[in-house]
């Protein structure tokens, strides 16, 4: 593991790092125990913390295609704006008592915002690659 690598990271990308980490753990966590529990809310919104700032903090990272005609953004940062989308959708399902429409936007901001991303952070050239595999 080459972590001397974090140290030459922007803030953005280190604080990215360690709430998608730590989110990914916290959201197995979920996804795994009783649901309805007053457990499950308190840690649920945690959860929910950590993918807006994990969303919110892609914005300043640009590596991925610093020169697009996107002012830097890249495909992946749609991504970000899918997961901000099932965040609202899944609190709001939950606020209104449709728990299978809940369970599904979260089922979906875990899969795509932290499985499905995190799977293109570990091709190679990209930091997660890098930190693992040089």
């Amino acid at each position: 593991m080459n972590l001397h690598l974090l140290q030459e990271a922007s803030l953005a990308t280190v604080i990215h790092l360690v709430f998608a980490l730590s989110a990914f753990a916290l959201g197995a966590f979920q996804l795994l125990r009783p649901k309805g529990t007053q457990t499950h809310r308190v840690l649920g919104w945690i959860w929910v913390f950590m993918m807006v700032v994990i969303s919110v903090s892609s914005f300043w990272i640009k590596e991925v295609w610093p020169t697009s005609p996107f002012l830097g953004y890249s495909p992946i940062h749609l991504l970000s704006l899918f997961v901000l989308s099932q965040l609202v959708m899944g609190i709001y399902f939950a606020r209104k008592g449709n728990i299978q429409r809940h369970k599904q936007a979260m089922t979906y901001t875990y899969a795509g915002g932290l499985i499905i991303a995190g799977a293109f952070t570990f091709l190679p050239g990209r930091l997660m690659y890098q930190l693992f595999f040089s």
